[in-house]
């Protein structure tokens, strides 16, 4: 993400500004029993990311706790 974020995209000239929101998941973290919930969790975790401002990453965990 930080890597993203430092690097100098240039198209047609401009300068374009690129970040990156991620939400990750793992199963003992959230305590989910089917594949679905963890890609539901990672899912969360990416639009809460995304809603607190862009260039983050948010854990399953951590949104769980948010909702």
């Amino acid at each position: 993400r930080r890597c993203v974020d430092a690097q100098a995209f240039i198209y047609n000239g401009v300068d374009i500004k690129v970040t990156v929101s991620v939400g990750v998941s793992a199963v003992p973290e959230v305590g989910m029993k089917e594949p679905e919930e963890l890609i539901g969790a990672a899912d969360d975790a990416l639009y809460q990311a995304k809603r607190q401002g862009r260039n983050r990453v948010i854990s399953g965990a951590a949104a769980a706790k948010a909702r």
